[in-house]
């Protein structure tokens, strides 16, 4: 009788396209997910923003509506554009306008909310990623740095003045590089560092601490390449992760450090919509920063899934 040959699972037609297919479709499963995560978000954020806004105190009140100089027809026309309506009669023409392209018009400006933002956005956007890429640049030098030196009055050091920037409030901060005339870029990235780099620090430090890099420092291994390969690779997948929480950092900080810093971007805007109570305005501006931050985390999740499985 003569034998029967077995296929290797290597061969074509074996179990490694079945693999193959399965990751890919849990992959575009779990992207379908965080899309449909994104779209709730902004659905909720529109809902949320409306019924604050309906809900404050004085809404529906116009300042024009006291001056003298109008006449009562004015008057009148202006209060019955300032009517309330149902929340969620107010949703659902704000996402139709939305889907549409129709931002509105601006109250206090008078010009419509999509050309101010789009005129503003460039000079915001790249005083954000300047400000993401020095205090990244900087958190990852001092950590890897600590990580080499192994110098606990190093460390210290660096405890204590990230703790003093930790407690300087944001405008502050902002004032002070307004003072030096320096970019609004600086300010950022000053108000970004002690909050990125004390998340640096732990995971290069939890990496560090783990039994065989401790086995291997006791060996007399080089400590550059044990750094690199087995505290800063293995941390990819947490600094990935980071680096979607300190975008939305950075979003949240744009607001004071242009508006006091006088940079004319979208948080000075907003920061003038708020004085302003330009309504129209502040209702683009959070559904924007509800988008901003949804499509940090899912690139920051997304990013962080793909290096966990190849780390």
């Amino acid at each position: 009788m003569g034998m029967t040959e077995i296929p290797a699972r290597g061969a074509t037609g074996g179990r490694r396209p079945r693999r193959s297919n399965t990751r890919a479709g849990k992959l575009a499963a779990a992207a379908a997910r965080r899309l449909s995560a994104l779209l709730l978000t902004v659905v909720a954020s529109v809902v949320l923003g409306t019924a604050l806004v309906r809900l404050a105190p004085g809404f529906g009140m116009d300042e024009r509506q006291m001056d003298l100089r109008l006449s009562e027809e004015s008057v009148a026309a202006i209060r019955a554009q300032g009517q309330s309506t149902s929340i969620l009669t107010a949703c659902r023409e704000y996402l139709a306008g939305l889907a549409r392209g129709d931002w509105g018009v601006s109250v206090s400006l008078g010009r419509p909310v999509r050309e101010l933002m789009a005129d503003r956005a460039g000079l915001t956007v790249r005083t954000v990623l300047g400000g993401l890429a020095l205090a990244w640049a900087l958190s990852l030098g001092v950590g890897f740095g600590l990580a080499v030196a192994r110098g606990r009055a190093w460390d210290t050091s660096a405890t204590l003045v990230t703790g003093a920037l930790l407690c300087l409030p944001t405008g502050i901060v902002a004032l002070v590089f307004l003072y030096f005339a320096a970019p609004p870029a600086l300010a950022l990235a000053a108000v970004l560092f002690p909050r990125v780099f004390r998340y640096v620090r732990n995971i290069l430090q939890a990496s560090a601490r783990r039994p065989h890099v401790l086995a291997a420092r006791a060996r007399g291994s080089g400590t550059l390449a044990l750094v690199w390969r087995h505290v800063s690779i293995p941390s990819l997948p947490e600094l990935f992760a980071l680096a979607g929480v300190s975008l939305s950092m950075a979003v949240g900080a744009i607001i004071p450090v242009e508006a006091l810093c006088d940079s004319p971007g979208v948080g000075q805007l907003v920061w003038q919509s708020a004085m302003g109570r330009d309504l129209p305005v502040l209702m683009h501006a959070t559904v924007l920063v509800a988008v901003v931050t949804c499509a940090a985390n899912l690139f920051s999740d997304t990013a962080r899934a793909l290096v966990s499985r190849e780390v």
